[in-house]
């Protein structure tokens, strides 16, 4: 390789690493190497060098790098971050224990929340009010904050989190209480709610900040280690973080904000498919990224991926802006197990990359959906090109000892697993095409991640959809798409006047400027707007005409719900402004063209009842306008295809594989 300057993205999985690099003609090379999960940066450090090393390029030619990661994720779902405590309005300590009124269950008794991440013991009660307007009901006393101090130095917290009623309208009195308790020396942190969402909704609010606390310490710790790191490597790049809503963040906000990290790992695959249904003309898109222990999946309207404000991880809010993704635990490692009744189940506890797979011969000694795929011999017997052997002799004999305990011949069983899972998979996708007023016949299925491609040939037959559009390098899509995703801030206000808007905007654009050292910006004015009487809001673009405004809100009324009121008063309670600094985008490089389609070898193959004899390709090999037929198992580095009998695969002139019916190919 020569010296041209490399962009490079690491995305944490939780079974692989990937690593992508572009070159500055656009083209891709992919690495992996498995996570490392009690020390995530390990598994980053050696896949940076893998993937040099693997190029004959040098780390000081990396002038971009990008990274999302899984640590806030798993540290929420693991429960291992910091001690945090909560400060809130004499009279509301049981916040969030009580939470809203959504039951996760509304007819089982024996279902029950998620703990809180603080409990009871560590929230602390202090006597002031302010209300809903903003104006101070109750002041704050120097006295109670000194008492109050004394009560938190005791719980010998990692981190203090204020919360106070309506402070999103006036936050004086959290910034009172933050200033004088540091001075107290109260805990070693201290955050107030407002500085991290200032929008109404107390739960979701205090949530949202709870969780950002909860995670800061773990995340702070590792970005500061990376950044090390990268410096005795000697390479030149500022690393990028990737948050939540699509967009980068640098280690510094990232440190600070901790929580806009917290779907970072799975939102660099649904910016990619998102650039590649703009690229590829797909009206109604679903991204479906499978990996070794979950499936990420989102809708794509008209090339942009569907947002949200009001997420949340593991039943926990988060009232920041992120991109809508359903995730389900559904992956290459999702483990098979019988239920009470003697069905077959599988999912959502995973093998993960300890002890892994039963074919992974690290010591997995419950069968999972890779297992079901080797046996079936859609899997050859080994990955990433080699380098990595799976043991079909033994996934064959716990197949067949396991199956036996069903009354199951060894075919028959991992023919169940993967039946079942792809049950799984599919109302997935139907949660976010169906339930959101698209129908899902009129979705082109984008499927990626390392197992991605092994499933979107079943999922498509299942659901009636269109085709399968599977990308050049589809074990690491994830990390392609961070490459393209922009530096992106967001700004929120509460507002409540329908007019006088302008000045809330211009405020947040200041505001924006400050946080980014610049004011070479693009910006997106949002509003959040409702019928008045309804608790629920959606973002549209903001116009100063009322008028017009009120005509794009009944048109996304409409699309999102089914129907509009034109009798109902709108009102508008949010302002928002996304800026962002577009990363120049490099042109998808076009595939090779010429040459014979020929099949590497043959395979038995064990599809529905019978063993066919597959034709194996390597998917390099296959040139821009052939069309492969079904049955065909096509290999590549990250990544294996399977094609079913009654299907084709056709190869565009960018690589990319489309999967159809052979009677209406795409």
């Amino acid at each position: 390789m020569n010296s041209a300057a490399l962009q490079v993205a690491v995305d944490t999985g939780g079974t692989f690493t990937d690593i992508g690099v572009r070159r500055s003609d656009g083209s891709l090379a992919v690495w992996k190497v498995p996570s490392t999960p009690h020390a995530p940066d390990e598994a980053v450090m050696a896949g940076l060098k893998g993937a040099m090393a693997q190029q004959d390029a040098s780390l000081t030619q990396i002038q971009r790098l990008v990274h999302g990661t899984t640590v806030a994720t798993n540290t929420v779902l693991t429960r291992t971050g910091a001690r945090v405590g909560l400060l809130t309005t004499a009279g509301f300590r049981d916040l969030l224990a009580i939470a809203h009124q959504a039951r996760p269950s509304l007819y089982d008794s024996r279902i029950t929340r998620v703990a809180p991440l603080v409990p009871g013991e560590l929230v602390v009660e202090v006597a002031e009010r302010m209300a809903a307007d903003g104006q101070v009901l109750q002041a704050l006393e120097e006295s109670a904050l000194v008492q109050v101090a004394e009560k938190l130095r005791a719980l010998e917290l990692d981190i203090l989190v204020i919360s106070f009623l309506n402070a999103y309208t006036n936050p004086a009195h959290e910034e009172q209480a933050a200033k004088r308790l540091q001075e107290l020396g109260a805990a070693p942190r201290i955050s107030t709610a407002t500085s991290v969402t200032s929008e109404m909704r107390e739960y979701e609010r205090t949530s949202t900040a709870v969780v950002n606390a909860y995670v800061q310490p773990r995340i702070s710790e590792y970005l500061s280690r990376l950044d090390t790191d990268i410096e005795q490597l000697q390479i030149p790049s500022k690393l990028w973080i990737m948050q939540s809503n699509g967009g980068l963040l640098s280690p510094r906000l990232a440190s600070e904000h901790s929580a806009r990290t917290v779907l970072s790992g799975l939102a660099g695959g649904v910016v990619g498919a998102a650039h590649w249904s703009r690229l590829l003309g797909l009206d109604h898109a679903v991204s479906f990224d499978i990996g070794g222990t979950s499936t990420d999946i989102a809708l794509i309207r008209r090339g942009q991926p569907e947002e949200t404000m009001a997420g949340e991880i593991d039943s926990l809010p988060l009232r920041l802006p992120s991109v809508s993704v359903h995730t389900i635990g559904a992956g290459g490692g999702s483990i098979a197990w019988v239920d009470s009744g003697g069905g077959l189940r599988v999912g959502p506890r995973s093998a993960g990359a300890e002890p892994g797979p039963v074919s992974y011969g690290s010591g997995g000694t419950e069968l999972t959906v890779t297992d079901a795929h080797l046996v079936l011999g859609r899997l050859g017997p080994s990955l990433l090109g080699g380098r990595f052997q799976l043991d079909l002799h033994t996934a064959r004999a716990r197949m067949a000892e396991w199956g036996s305990q069903l009354g199951l011949g060894v075919e028959e069983t991992a023919e169940g697993i993967l039946s079942v899972i792809t049950a799984t998979m599919a109302r997935g996708i139907r949660k976010v095409s169906v339930e959101q007023g698209v129908d899902v016949r009129s979705c082109h299925l984008i499927a990626f991640g390392g197992a991605g491609p092994l499933h979107g040939s079943d999922l498509m037959q299942e659901l009636g959809m269109p085709s399968t559009v599977i990308p050049p390098t589809p074990g690491i899509a994830s990390a392609v798409g961070m490459l393209d995703a922009p530096v992106r801030h967001d700004f929120a206000t509460p507002v409540t006047t329908t007019t006088g808007l302008e000045d809330v905007f211009e405020a947040l654009e200041k505001q924006a400027a400050q946080e980014m050292g610049t004011e070479e910006f693009l910006i997106t004015r949002l509003v959040d707007a409702r019928y008045i009487g309804q608790s629920y809001e959606l973002s549209i673009e903001w116009t100063p005409d009322w008028s017009t405004q009120r005509e794009r809100f009944d048109a996304a009324h409409e699309e999102r719900y089914g129907f509009q009121d034109p009798v109902a008063s709108m009102e508008v309670v949010v302002a928002r402004l996304v800026a962002t600094v577009p990363h120049q985008e490099v042109p998808q490089p076009t595939w090779h063209t010429g040459g014979t389609v020929e099949p590497g070898e043959h395979r038995p193959v064990y599809i529905e009842g019978a063993w066919w004899e597959t034709p194996i390709f390597e998917r390099a090999g296959i040139p821009a306008g052939a069309v492969i037929k079904g049955p065909a198992v096509l290999n590549q580095f990250d990544s294996t295809t399977y094609i079913r009998p009654d299907q084709e695969a056709r190869c565009d002139e960018y690589g990319f594989l489309h999967l159809s019916r052979k009677e209406t190919r795409a």
